[in-house]
């Protein structure tokens, strides 16, 4: 145990490192010319700021009035991890329900579902977040009725429309990842064993079989984490929602960008290894998120 908080020490140390050195980055080529003295004294500058981030400021590009960084980025922080985890509970939670439609279908409808699922996943991610916004104005133009705040004005955040549409590539990410490791887990011994005992195929499927595609779906922390957080600058940006990647948009400078990044990543990194104790615990099995 000792060795694994070791190495775990270690590895956010290594992650705060590589992002203090992409964020000193935008002076490595000042006046189009390689500085790499520039490079080194910006590094030294943002970790000498990440010292004591109680006194950064950002200065207002409009009004041009310099504030404290905190406690606004923690506002902006906010914003953007209940979009995020929301609509990985979302996305969980509609994969599962096509899951369920998708067995109880006969051979005919489950190809429908597998091509209809292939073509929302390819589709561009801008495209889903407009076309999503254009479905509510289209819907409220023809009855009158707004289902969903469809952008953010002042005060007012929107959080419910931007998280479900943020869920959509993730929900069939998962469904087809889901499909593929049942049909795998189908002729495995256990699964015939429960069969044998008459036991329903729902049963199975959700009691038995589930809770291992569950531990097989987790070996794409990484991929669905980056997917997700790539779309959440677009989605902020068309949403007018406050969120820590917009922030970062609008006031980039290198330690507000170093700061913001490891609000953003260091939690993440820390679910998934909270995610490879639970296995290990669970199943014994040994994984690498």
């Amino acid at each position: 145990m000792p060795k694994k908080i070791i190495s775990m020490a270690g590895e956010v140390l290594l992650i705060i490192t590589g992002i203090i050195f992409v964020s000193a980055s935008s002076v490595l080529f000042e006046n189009q010319s390689l500085s790499v003295f520039s490079y080194m004294r910006q590094i030294g500058e943002v970790f000498k700021d990440l010292l004591s981030p109680g006194d950064l400021v950002y200065v207002n590009p409009i009004s041009d009035i310099e504030r404290e960084l905190f406690p606004i980025l923690f506002l902006a922080y906010w914003s953007s991890a209940r979009i995020f985890f929301l609509s990985l509970i979302l996305a969980l939670f509609f994969s599962v329900i096509l899951l369920t439609f998708y067995f109880s279908m006969n051979r005919l409808f489950k190809k429908g579902v597998k091509a209809f699922s292939f073509l929302i996943g390819s589709l561009p991610d801008i495209f889903i977040i407009i076309l999503t916004q254009l479905s509510i104005i289209w819907f409220f133009k023809k009855t009158g009725l707004l289902l969903i705040d469809t952008a953010a004005v002042g005060e007012n955040q929107v959080i419910l429309l931007p998280a479900v549409t943020l869920s959509v590539l993730p929900s069939f990410f998962f469904f087809s990842n889901m499909v593929g490791f049942l049909r795998e887990e189908e002729g495995k011994p256990y699964v015939e064993l429960a069969k044998s005992k008459g036991l329903t195929q729902f049963r199975i499927l959700f009691i038995h079989m589930m809770r291992n595609v569950l531990v097989s779906l987790t070996y794409h922390g990484k991929q669905i984490a980056w997917m997700m957080i790539s779309n959440l600058l677009i989605l902020e940006y068309l949403f007018n929602v406050f969120g820590i990647t917009s922030f970062l948009f609008t006031y980039n400078t290198p330690s507000i960008f170093a700061v913001a990044s490891i609000l953003l990543f260091l939690p993440l990194y820390l679910c998934l290894k909270l995610l490879q104790v639970l296995i290990l615990n669970k199943t014994g099995k040994e994984m690498s998120l």
